[in-house]
């Protein structure tokens, strides 16, 4: 299911590509098209974060992994966040050919008042045709 908010798809991305949403992930936050690749999938799932497209976390996040939570805590915890970046560190893989891949990056938000900053390198997997978030390495 899209997202149920409406998006101006004239305003800056939330990812930091420095392009348009329209232009960058809300193509795939509408399901209109599949993240090509397993960097196009973080940055939209960043982006999915700071709207609140919370179907979309869900359903790209690995029917296996996701049992450990729910679109209600993703959707409580995203909301409690006023996020304020992404910087994308490192790309291993990944690519449109590829099969798995890994983005380095960091989040950084603020929640309780208190400005934190989320590290973390995801795990990414292409099943069939879509990238799915796996989890990440510890």
């Amino acid at each position: 299911m899209p997202p149920t908010n409406t998006f101006n798809p004239e305003s800056a991305c939330p990812c930091g590509s420095q392009k348009q949403l329209g232009a960058c992930c809300l193509p795939y936050l509408e399901r209109k098209v599949l993240a090509p690749t397993a960097e196009a999938l973080m940055r939209s799932r960043y982006s999915a974060h700071v709207l609140m497209a919370i179907d979309y976390l869900w359903d790209t996040w690995s029917p296996t992994e996701r049992i450990q939570s729910s679109k209600e805590s993703i959707a409580a915890w995203a909301s409690s966040c006023e996020w304020l970046g992404l910087k994308i560190l490192e790309t291993n893989a990944g690519q449109e050919h590829d099969k798995q891949g890994l983005v380095s990056f960091i989040a950084v938000f603020r929640q309780n008042g208190q400005l934190q900053q989320h590290h973390e390198i995801s795990v990414f997997k292409r099943v069939q045709q879509a990238w799915l978030y796996i989890g990440h390495q510890q």
